[in-house]
């Protein structure tokens, strides 16, 4: 699904500005639309995709978008782990963006992949603010 000026302000106004959901912003939102895209072109068929497979290509997606940093881009729209995903999409099946099936469910995202260890064996680079903070003048 294209990320339109009118799923984007849906999402705005019913997930973000309603308190619905505040932990990611539109981005992350935007991103995983992206995602699902990049999954169905990978997967070269249209088709429904489940948690497992959404989550699988949407850790590749960012790896090929953001490359290095992909996993401090997620961090900094507040995805540190699948259930993130999960959570991102049952939003917007709340709002009627998304749909899902029967047999699908929220826990379908949970645990699928330890994302920092999968970009730190993809090379990203990981930024620990701890250790900004222990650094003269940061």
């Amino acid at each position: 699904m294209v990320t339109t000026p009118q799923v984007r302000d849906r999402i705005r106004k019913e997930i973000l500005e309603s308190g619905r959901d505040r932990r990611y912003g539109l981005e992350a939102y935007a991103f995983v639309l992206s995602g699902m895209e990049f999954c169905r072109a990978k997967t070269g068929e249209r088709r429904h995709v489940t948690g497992r497979e959404l989550s699988h290509a949407l850790a590749e997606f960012a790896a090929k978008q953001f490359g290095p940093m992909s996993w401090h881009v997620l961090q900094s729209w507040g995805i540190s782990t699948t259930d993130d995903f999960g959570y991102i999409v049952y939003n917007m099946i709340d709002i009627q963006i998304l749909r899902k099936q029967e047999s699908d469910n929220l826990k379908d995202f949970f645990g699928v992949l330890d994302l920092p260890g999968y970009y730190s064996r993809q090379g990203c680079y990981t930024i620990d603010r701890r250790r900004i903070r222990d650094i003269e003048g940061a």
